[in-house]
């Protein structure tokens, strides 16, 4: 599963997709044909929560003539298995940092023509020049979102936010952790570890006692925003590794919740891919021009709560909506972000993972 571009394939023009929703970020699915009528094309979305909501999509639809199916999903890996399954076809994927290359090297994606998405031009300089959304000088992918991995609690219970919480025996039963390989990572960093993408065996049995250590504490590990909100509404969670997304829903319920950044934070970006193959690329980059466009921007931070890549999203924002936010970073934050990198030995990582998914809690 880790080597994806040894991932046997059907046909250049079709990927997995065994809809067992259970990441990426988002990807848009071609109409089976005959189920839509020529003039309004199916788009079927495969995308995380809060980043394809109506109030954009909508008009979207209406203009060009397009249906947007939605379906969320809860870990990175799990997309790209489904790219490399066999079975329908995509028209554009939503690549996390650290899946980027591999998703290129694989042939699961395609160059996009810059003409065609002239919003390009007016992200932020840093996000233009990462090497990891390009490949033999041609741009492959958009950078749509990006937030550093906070920590959520519920202020009611837990005083003062930490990552330390997450390990705080005084809340057993009510930690929860977000069920992705990324989650090593940012354990591994918790732990002091420096090189967190690329641990040796020795360091990552390390990480694995730790997080086995952990498991009597632990409610469980969550796969989709929507799961970890209703537990923390609920009252079953107290605590979680969390996203910039499930902070802002909770809040947007009445709950009293604080965020808080770890001291040795990680960050993800995620990019918007053509799918190769696709028989709707044209239709494709003029959809990721459009979220990538300031007023959709704005729209994306004030459901998400991540950051995006257009600074001039902040016009269509009331004033001090970033307060306390990534986009109320400067340049050299942004130039010094530590985001997630391809892991090489992602094999061994999601290994390590499922045991300690596995692991009984005595």
């Amino acid at each position: 599963m880790a080597n994806y571009a040894k991932i046997p394939r059907k046909a250049p023009a079709k990927f997995g997709l065994a809809l067992s929703v259970g990441a990426v970020v988002g990807v848009i699915l071609v109409g089976v044909p005959g189920q839509a009528r020529a003039k309004e094309p199916v788009l079927k979305v495969l995308t995380w929560e809060g980043l394809a909501n109506d109030s954009w999509v909508k008009p979207f639809e209406k203009k060009y003539h397009v249906k947007v199916d939605r379906t969320y999903v809860g870990s990175n890996d799990e997309y790209m298995a489904k790219l490399a399954a066999g079975d329908v076809q995509y028209d554009m994927v939503v690549v996390v940092s650290s899946l980027a290359q591999p998703a290129i090297r694989a042939g699961f994606v395609e160059p996009v023509n810059l003409k065609n998405i002239p919003n390009f031009k007016k992200l932020y300089p840093t996000f233009q020049k990462l090497s990891f959304e390009r490949h033999n000088g041609k741009q492959y992918g958009i950078p749509n979102d990006w937030d550093i991995l906070p920590v959520t609690v519920n202020s009611n219970v837990v005083k003062h936010c930490s990552f330390g919480v997450l390990f705080n025996k005084k809340y057993k039963g009510k930690i929860a952790m977000w069920d992705d390989v990324a989650t090593l990572g940012t354990v591994a960093a918790y732990m002091g570890f420096h090189n967190i993408w690329n641990l040796n065996k020795s360091q990552l049995n390390q990480v694995k006692k730790k997080m086995i250590s952990q498991k009597p504490l632990i409610r469980t590990y969550w796969s989709t925003g929507g799961q970890i909100i209703q537990l923390f509404k609920s009252g079953e969670v107290v605590a979680t590794d969390s996203w910039s997304y499930v902070t802002r829903k909770l809040k947007d319920e009445g709950m009293n919740v604080t965020q808080c950044t770890p001291k040795h934070a990680t960050a993800f970006l995620d990019a918007d891919f053509v799918v190769k193959g696709t028989h709707h690329k044209k239709l494709v980059e003029k959809f990721i021009n459009y979220l990538i466009s300031p007023k959709v921007a704005a729209q994306v931070y004030k459901a998400s709560g991540f950051g995006v890549t257009d600074p001039s999203a902040r016009k269509h924002l009331p004033k001090g909506a970033l307060k306390g936010s990534v986009m109320d970073k400067g340049a050299k934050f942004r130039r010094n972000i530590n985001f997630w990198q391809e892991i090489p030995n992602r094999g061994q990582y999601l290994h390590v993972w499922n045991e300690i998914k596995a692991a009984s809690v005595k």
